[in-house]
This record gives structure tokens, C-alpha cells and sequence, in this order.
């Protein structure tokens, strides 16, 4: 019983690791980068929907905002705002932000993952992508 335990535990504790432990970031960074953005691009929404999430990614996501640990949503809600601030200023023109294009490689990128360590990768390879030098993610 005592060595079952002693070997179940560290099990336990790595499954509890909160989710910026797990993407290995500081969320304030992200949290700031948001704050810069939200004012011009507060009509930007995700696309992925909460209400009865069936792709593995989107339940990954939507479960980060239902267990207390936003960072990986947040992550998400970067992504969003970054990706239309990188459009706009790729082509000079303002886009509904409402309905702004969709980034079809990224999104398949993204639905295509099965677990945390695959989002936080994809998250913070097209926020950078988007974002350059201002992103808030290490280069």
C-alpha cells in the first residue's frame, strides 16, 4: 500500500500543475499585451465556442477557463486580438472586427492538438508570428 502511494502521488501532483507551469510562462506579460490591444480590438471574439465543445483543443481551452487557470484562453484571447492587429497592418486597412478572416493553417494547427504542451506551442508560435517584437512570448 505504502509503496502504491508513494508512487501515485507524484502522479497526482504533476497532473495538478497549474497550466502556466505546464506552457512555462509568466502570465502578467500576456495579461499586459492584452491590455495594449483590447481598447482598439474589443470587438474581437474567439471562435471557438464553450457551449458544447467536441474538438480535444477547444475542450482544452474551455476547460482552463472552467477549472480556474485562464492562462491558456488568455493565451487564446492574445492570439485573437493579435491576429487581426497583424492583418490590419499588413494591408493597411481596417477589418470587421466582428467577423475578421480566419487563419485557416493556424486553426488547423490549433484544433489539431491533443493536449496543453501542443496548444501552448501553436498559441505562442502565431502570436509571435503576429505580433514580432511586441509579442510578450520568447523569439
Amino acid at each position: 500500500m505504502r509503496l502504491t502511494l508513494l508512487l501515485t502521488l507524484p502522479m497526482i501532483a504533476a497532473t495538478a500543475l497549474p497550466l502556466h507551469a505546464a506552457c512555462g510562462l509568466d502570465p502578467a506579460p500576456v495579461e499586459a499585451r492584452i491590455a495594449d490591444l483590447e481598447p482598439g480590438y474589443s470587438m474581437v471574439l474567439s471562435d471557438i465556442s464553450c457551449d458544447a465543445p467536441t474538438v480535444p483543443a477547444h475542450v482544452l481551452m474551455c476547460d482552463s477557463v472552467n477549472f480556474g487557470d485562464l492562462t491558456l484562453w488568455r493565451m487564446g484571447r492574445l492570439d485573437d486580438l493579435a491576429w487581426v492587429y497583424a492583418v490590419e497592418n499588413a494591408t493597411g486597412q481596417e477589418v470587421d472586427h466582428t467577423d475578421p478572416p480566419p487563419d485557416a493553417d493556424f486553426i488547423a494547427a490549433r484544433d489539431a492538438c491533443t493536449d496543453e504542451a501542443c496548444l501552448c506551442a501553436v498559441l505562442v508560435d502565431h502570436t509571435n508570428g503576429s505580433l514580432g517584437g511586441s509579442s510578450p512570448y520568447p523569439h
